[in-house]
């Protein structure tokens, strides 16, 4: 039997948490991340803290007390865009996909929108038919495409643009 999920905010005091599993996405599926290890693994604990308490919130997936999934959902600051919510950077170790963990943050992000936004918005990696199709169950469309977005090693790779109305 699987051990149950816990979805929650969180905060300045699971930096650390927040950082590792942050780095472990980038340094394992560098394709699926706007962001680069290079970029952020320099950082000190200050900077992930500030991240936590800043305006974005960062959802994580707790198994055991252990943090095993993330993602971040804000809101457009500006005035007149200010109806439209992002998801962002959903990752779950490997070691704890295919158990709905994914999904019940996104569920956790959807819920966070629905009284403050009316669409949300998130990209992925054009190749990564799993993500995809969590995101259409959550009634994401692809309204775009990103052709060579992301550069990784000299590879270019595609992002989908996705919009979700809440």
């Amino acid at each position: 039997m699987s051990e149950p999920v816990r979805i929650r905010q969180l905060a300045s005091v699971d930096a650390i948490a927040a950082r590792d599993l942050r780095l472990e996405g980038l340094r394992l599926e560098p394709q699926h991340f706007g962001s680069s290890w290079e970029e952020e693994a320099p950082h000190p604990l200050a900077w992930w803290e500030s991240r936590l308490n800043g305006s974005a919130r960062w959802l994580g997936a707790e198994v055991d007390g252990g943090l095993v999934g993330l993602t971040v959902v804000s809101l457009n600051p500006r005035m007149k865009l200010s109806h439209n919510g992002e998801i962002g950077a959903v990752y779950v170790s490997e070691r704890f996909r295919r158990r709905g963990i994914a999904s019940s943050l996104m569920q956790s992000a959807m819920e966070y929108l629905k009284n403050r936004a009316l669409f949300a918005t998130l990209t992925v990696n054009a190749k990564n038919e799993s993500a995809r199709r969590l995101y259409e169950r959550w009634g994401f469309v692809v309204c775009g495409q990103l052709e060579r977005e992301l550069m990784i090693d000299g590879v270019f790779y595609d992002e989908l643009l996705m919009r979700a109305r809440i």
